[in-house]
């Protein structure tokens, strides 16, 4: 084991920038608001998935 303590309550520069940032910024620009539509279409699909082609198998459309 280690003897250096772990620091749990550092934060850096870059997350105080961030947070600050997001302080005095608190509206979201168009591109993240495509973004986040994205995602959610993403997670929709990946988490609501239901096939309509349950007899077909995937290699069904190789065949020689």
């Amino acid at each position: 084991m280690s003897s250096n303590k772990i620091l749990t309550n550092y934060v850096s520069e870059i997350d105080k920038f961030l947070l600050e940032f997001d302080k005095t910024h608190p509206k979201l620009s168009q591109s993240q608001k495509k973004e986040i539509a994205k995602l959610q279409r993403v997670y929709r699909l990946r988490d609501d998935a239901t096939s309509t082609d349950t007899d077909k198998k995937l290699w069904d459309d190789f065949t020689e």
